[in-house]
């Protein structure tokens, strides 16, 4: 969610942010989106036919619920005032990231390998820069 605040970078960039997510509206407003405001599309993939087009695995019981750094990650956020999300119906269901080129070629792919394997959003948008051809060429990471 930490892209919430890069709409306008995003916006220059010529690109598009659309998130997937596996449950029914309702549940996700009310749970994972709740309080916040989402400025770009938000798809229902309830049977997750994009999870699994994409790669999409899940993770461990005890790499999702028992890894120390999660835990300690998600004692700062409470801390800190923050509420934590619920994940959906299935927490153990990773998710992903990707950016597509304006033909849809994939040119940045990262499949989360655990609960809390995400890209910084200035990575996502530096991806995203270059598949707009703004910025300069790196090394494509495809997994």
């Amino acid at each position: 969610m930490k892209v919430l605040s890069k709409g306008e970078r995003i916006e220059a960039a010529g690109g598009e942010l659309v998130a997937v997510v596996q449950d029914e509206p309702e549940p996700v407003k009310k749970g994972m989106l709740r309080d916040l405001e989402v400025p770009y599309p938000v798809l229902y993939d309830a049977d997750r036919r994009a999870y699994e087009a994409w790669g999409l695995g899940r993770a461990t019981v005890a790499g999702t619920f028992l890894k120390p750094r999660l835990a300690i990650g998600y004692a700062k956020l409470m801390m800190g005032g923050e509420r934590i999300r619920t994940r959906g119906s299935d927490p153990l269901q990773l998710g992903g990231d990707f950016v597509l080129s304006a033909d849809g070629t994939v040119t940045y792919a990262h499949p989360q390998e655990s609960a809390d394997d995400r890209p910084p959003a200035g990575v996502l948008l530096r991806e995203l820069e270059r598949a707009a051809g703004s910025a300069q060429p790196e090394q494509t990471r495809k997994r």
